[in-house]
């Protein structure tokens, strides 16, 4: 899968690429104009400043944040698509960080939940808070809920000028699974800057479609993912300011007990794998490549009781068994968690070891095979010597590419004709024995000529 970064990366050429084509009708730019996009490009470039982590944060907090350093209001998200099972409203009335009222409704769970200093009055209905859920009740009161993490760090961020997306991540298992896992990326975009994404184990928000709300810019659409990477959409139907509110808004008369409400801790591997009650017996199917032995990591949150309830993907050895692997992990039951003489929901890294076999491999094109299955590529003629790069290319079985990968820089033996680029290129599908099927296949492109192919001078291979 493409991470978030490379899709910016990507955007960001394309960008580029789209205002050089618009200078003139030719497809060329002129030297004047050419020169004038270099100048606006050194400009941004110069105005970008670079800062500590700590900056960022604390800046896109007070930007883009409604609760930090906030002035009262009212809020309306309207999640998914009515009567889908990802679907609900979130509405907030928000006096400050101690006097607030939250409205959360879906198919599966609701709560009325009023917080006035230590008093707080809960009504759910349904026995479990789903993270989906909690993400976009986050997003409005608590957008960085694992800020936290990553205070205090060495890290610096890009902010302002022609800075699209600049990231700060952590990651404390380089050298394989460890007990906290303690991993995540938050991104930034713009001068201010405006929080773009926060991603950890437990948490996935991305923020995009701002607009002023006093002196804030605040994302009027929030996404989130569930299971395999589905996104959500949440939109913002109601953002106002929250003035004269009546006081009895936000009284607690009868506070509700703790052992009444749901709250959800998020636990450590070494906890979670001492209260494992049941473990499932996985006869994990077979896969058509990659590793047959390894370890994937899922997402799990469970109940009060300790029956796990929602799994999402998060990281595996073998990518073609994730979606096995979260539904297998929907099977385990825990002991409950008491924290506080309460038992809590919990959400953790589950570790599960598989073990499958080849069956059905993935077919591997060459060079020539492949050149029947692309369709609309420019290229060109390169000589005996001139620098090239066979690429192997995969291809789900809509003909979409899905990634590149194992670069091989060379030069060419003779002269020959090439790719110029793979940008706009289109694939047939494959089928082997009449069914159509997931391949890899290997392209060679002309290295150093990537993105602007040369007008006058553009072939295709394959079908037309």
């Amino acid at each position: 899968m493409i991470s978030a970064i490379g899709r910016a990366v990507v955007f960001g050429m394309v960008c580029f690429l789209a205002v050089v084509t618009e200078q003139s009708a030719s497809g060329q730019p002129s030297d004047s104009q050419m020169t004038q996009l270099l100048q606006q490009m050194q400009q941004q470039t110069q105005s970008a400043q670079r800062v500590s982590a700590d900056e960022a944060l604390d800046r896109a907090l007070k930007t883009s944040s409604l609760t930090t350093d906030g002035r009262p209001f009212h809020a309306v998200l309207e999640i998914g698509k009515p009567g889908e099972q990802y679907s609900g409203r979130v509405e907030v009335w928000w006096q400050g960080p101690q006097v607030y009222k939250l409205q959360i409704t879906s198919p599966k769970f609701s709560q009325r939940k009023v917080v006035n200093g230590d008093s707080v009055s809960e009504k759910d209905e349904g026995d479990y808070y789903p993270r989906w859920l909690e993400n976009f009740a986050l997003a409005i009161l608590d957008p960085i809920p694992v800020i936290e993490n990553f205070r205090g760090r060495s890290g610096v961020v890009t902010v302002g000028g022609s800075t699209v997306r600049s990231c700060t991540s952590r990651n404390d298992k380089p050298g394989g699974i460890t007990d906290q896992m303690t991993w995540g990326e938050i991104c930034f975009g713009g001068t201010e800057p405006r929080l773009l994404s926060v991603l950890a184990t437990n948490v996935n928000i991305t923020f995009k479609d701002w607009r002023r709300f006093g002196d804030k810019q605040i994302a009027r659409t929030v996404t989130t993912e569930v299971e395999g990477y589905e996104a959500i959409d949440g939109r913002m139907t109601t953002l106002e300011d929250l003035a004269n509110a009546d006081p009895a808004m936000f009284a607690v008369t009868e506070p509700t007990p703790p052992e009444l409400r749901i709250s959800t801790v998020y636990v450590s591997t070494a906890t979670e794998e001492s209260l494992i009650e049941k473990a499932p017996t996985i006869e994990w199917p077979s896969v058509r490549e990659g590793k047959t032995d390894g370890y994937m990591i899922v997402y799990a949150r469970t109940d009060r009781t300790g029956q796990v309830r929602e799994t999402a993907k998060h990281n595996s050895d073998q990518a073609g068994l994730e979606d096995f692997g979260i539904q297998a992990a929907l099977k385990y039951k825990f002991q409950p968690f008491i924290r506080g003489g309460v038992p809590v929901q919990m959400e953790m890294p589950l570790v599960l070891h598989f073990t499958s076999r080849i069956e059905d491999p993935l077919p591997i094109l060459s060079v020539e095979e492949m050149q029947k299955q692309i369709k609309g590529c420019p290229t060109m003629e390169v000589a005996a010597g001139a620098p090239i790069t066979t690429t192997r290319v995969s291809v789900n079985e809509e003909g979409k590419l899905t990634g590149e990968n194992n670069f091989r820089p060379t030069t060419a033996a003779t002269k020959m004709t090439v790719l110029k680029t793979l940008m706009g290129c289109k694939f047939l599908p494959y089928s082997v024995n009449g069914r159509v099927t997931y391949y890899h296949g290997d392209v060679v492109v002309a290295r150093g000529q990537q993105f602007i192919p040369a007008p006058n001078t553009m072939t295709t291979f394959g079908a037309q």
